[in-house]
């Protein structure tokens, strides 16, 4: 799943608190463990010629929206004043503005949410080559060994003692 992360500010040229949250999120031991944190600009292909204006996570199945919202949360808590943080996945977003148990239960519902989501949505689509694999179509499995219950001729194979020419 891709989480992006905004700070209010950023794009404008005030980074500072996006760079710090950056900097706490790779040192927190279960997001650094669990996702890959990486600077991004705002919109891919906007053109913003290395302008970074947002932090995007992939994260892997062991990170849980409760890290996450708590790794935020100590960020937040260690900040006299910090800008409005919005937290971006799959096609929703969440706008918070302080480290309130309330806020971290948002974080949690809106994550676990998308999350589910992404796994329904993976669950009706074919995963890697799908049924048919990348060599055609899949063949259903044979019994009796590759050549089947006949042998390798198929059922009038030269196997059968009725078969003229065989004795």
């Amino acid at each position: 799943m891709k989480v992006r992360i905004a700070v209010a500010g950023a794009e404008s040229g005030q980074g500072a608190a996006l760079i710090d949250l950056y900097r706490w999120l790779r040192r927190d031991p279960d997001v650094h463990r669990h996702a890959a944190v990486g600077l991004a600009p705002s919109a891919p292909g906007s053109g913003t010629m290395g302008a970074v204006d947002v932090i995007e996570l992939i994260v892997g199945q062991g990170l849980t929206a409760l890290n996450l919202a708590l790794a935020y949360a100590a960020w937040r808590k260690t900040r006299h004043s910090a800008p409005p943080v919005t937290i971006h996945v799959n096609g929703g977003s969440l706008t918070v503005q302080d480290a309130s148990e309330e806020t971290i239960r948002r974080i949690v519902a809106e994550l676990s949410a998308r999350e589910e989501r992404e796994e329904r949505q993976g669950d009706e689509e074919p995963h890697g080559d799908g049924p048919d694999g990348p060599d055609g179509p899949a063949r259903p499995a044979r019994p009796d060994g590759p050549d089947g219950p006949d042998g390798p001729d198929g059922p009038d194979g030269p196997d059968r003692p009725d078969r003229p020419g065989t004795d």
